[in-house]
């Protein structure tokens, strides 16, 4: 009989993919591909941030197209080159951006539904340091619509606190995905929580400083129906829902800051520390925006009658 050569098996590596796009594209592993999901690399993410960024772009031009062919004879106020590139901001990068990271997020709410309630356990350094894709997918998605955002908010010169407030929210977006912790919590503040955005950037369309003059007064019920699910969502997220989710992540990152581990690195408490301190921040802005929210909708009110 012929010897027979032993034909010897080729280790075939796992490719992960370079262009991130759907959920499943996050789920990185190794090159066996028997661990994971890992974090994709800081080079796949600058990629996919550059080709979202450049996306914005397209999409704005692409309404406000749209809006100055097909929606100028709708009213003489939508004649102005000006106001047609303000909607085109407000509706193609604004909401459309809140919605996408809000639909992401929404989709995975079950991951959150062990923070839904104040009920204390030991699961903290679980919950900071396990890689959620969704989680890291919607921070990623949220940089790239806050350095446009931060571009818009300088050229159109809304103002200092605009641009503060895009920088933290960016840099806090940053250190979720690196070094990467608490991006099951980013599913929620950075996801679920905009939902009630996506409807203020349509209504921000109806504000004389920040949107077009008169537009209120030509669409009168579209802005009192954008301005009542705008309220609606606001209450349900982030009056009922964001005390819940602040204070389990305030407790967990309080328990990882208080741990010296392998694990709990400096670059790890830096950015723990800032989350914490942007979290308490916005916790005040909330009961603040609240605030505001019944004075308008008094005088709202007070007017119809």
């Amino acid at each position: 009989m012929c010897n027979q050569t032993p034909i010897s098996r080729r280790t075939t590596r796992k490719k992960n993919p370079f262009f991130l796009l759907s959920t499943a594209s996050y789920h990185w592993t190794d090159e066996k591909g028997e661990k994971g999901p890992l974090r994709p690399s800081k080079s796949a993410s600058l990629f996919t941030g550059v080709i979202l960024l450049l996306s914005m772009v397209i999409i704005e031009k692409l309404v406000y197209n749209f809006i100055a062919t097909y929606c100028a004879g709708l009213d003489p106020i939508m004649e102005i080159k000006r106001h047609q590139q303000v909607l085109a901001r407000h509706i193609g990068v604004d909401a459309l951006c809140s919605f996408v990271v809000a639909y992401v997020g929404c989709g995975n709410w079950k991951i959150l539904s062990e923070v839904l309630t104040f009920k204390k356990d030991d699961e903290s350094s679980r919950r900071i340091y396990t890689y959620q894709p969704s989680g890291h997918q919607i921070l990623l998605f949220f940089l790239a619509y806050q350095v446009k955002n931060l571009y818009d908010s300088y050229v159109w010169n809304d103002g200092i606190i605009f641009i503060l407030h895009h920088i933290f929210a960016g840099v806090t977006a940053l250190l979720g995905m690196y070094p990467g912790v608490a991006s099951m919590y980013g599913i929620f503040f950075m996801g679920i929580s905009e939902l009630s955005t996506f409807f203020l950037c349509l209504l921000a369309n109806f504000d004389p400083s920040f949107g077009v003059d008169g537009l209120d007064v030509a669409f009168p019920k579209t802005r009192i129906f954008l301005a009542s699910l705008f309220i609606v969502t606001f209450i349900a997220v982030r009056i009922i829902m964001w005390p819940i989710c602040t204070y389990h992540f305030l407790r967990d990152s309080a328990n990882i800051l208080k741990t010296n581990g392998d694990r709990e690195t400096k670059p790890v408490k830096l950015a723990l520390s800032m989350m914490m301190i942007s979290s308490c921040l916005l916790t005040i802005l909330q009961v603040v925006w609240l605030g505001e929210i019944l004075l308008t909708a008094k005088k709202e009110i007070e007017a119809l009658l």
